[in-house]
């Protein structure tokens, strides 16, 4: 989907029910900054394939948003390629945290023939971990050529490591999981202390000038609309904070 002339966004990607993923990239005169690399191998193949169709000679960079492997997943796919894979300092995976994502796979699959036959692995082909080799700092900003730069905003919250990136020039913000539009966010690997870093995050972002806001999870959100998510996301931390639970417990 574009959004802007240099500004794309990759929505709907699968991952375990009912999420979906997103990517996107920015395209400069030189660079193309990828924002994400999507759950496993596969989706990294169309993620690199859209990206790399746009402006065939521009070199190819990744940004991971965050350290949970929806997000970071299909870095083998690039590691493989030779490109460069940025991120926060303190994103870190190893080979357990993928056992442990094909075993939740599994547990998704409602057909009792299909579980037993572990098709789970055919979502995680070639799939391996690799974590981001350079790191990006708060405030860091990124040429891509011409006029084309993207910002590095530490929104923390979610978990240690998320990012945001801002296309300032086009105002448009990725920000991964942040906010989870539409979702019920994932609050359930937080504490009381995270859950109000998260906040702070928004309130943060709710002063940005943009008019879309790519986010981790579900549609874009634009206009009035970005105002209504950050206020709901907001509402459902609070929630979180009085009750100390995440809204998602049973």
């Amino acid at each position: 989907m574009k959004l802007t002339n240099n500004c794309y966004a990759i929505l709907g990607i699968g991952f375990i029910p009912p999420w979906t993923v997103s990517s996107g990239f920015v395209v400069g005169e030189e660079k193309t900054l990828i924002i994400d690399s999507g759950p496993n191998y596969l989706a990294a193949h169309t993620i690199f394939g859209y990206a790399k169709n746009v402006k065939p000679t521009n070199e190819i960079i990744v940004v991971n948003i965050e350290k949970h492997l929806d997000h970071i997943g299909g870095n083998s796919l690039f590691h493989e390629n030779g490109i460069k894979i940025y991120g926060h300092p303190a994103i870190s995976r190893n080979d357990d945290d993928l056992i442990v994502d094909i075993s939740d796979f599994n547990k998704s699959i409602l057909n009792s023939k299909r579980k037993a036959a572990h098709e789970e692995y055919v979502f995680y082909e070639n799939t391996r971990i690799v974590n981001p080799g350079a790191h990006v700092k708060n405030g860091e900003v990124i040429s891509l050529g011409g006029n084309t730069e993207v910002s590095v905003i530490y929104t923390l919250g979610h978990t240690p490591t998320n990012i945001s990136i801002l296309v300032k020039g086009e105002k448009i913000l990725y920000c991964g999981d942040l906010i989870t539009s539409g979702y019920l966010p994932n609050l359930e690997c937080g504490t009381k202390d995270d859950w109000n870093i998260w906040m702070n995050s928004l309130d943060l972002i709710s002063e940005l000038d943009v008019e879309q806001i790519v986010p981790g999870h579900g549609k874009i959100i634009s206009g009035a609309n970005i105002k209504f998510e950050i206020t709901r996301m907001k509402e459902l931390l609070n929630e979180a904070i009085i009750n100390n639970k995440a809204p998602t417990v049973e």
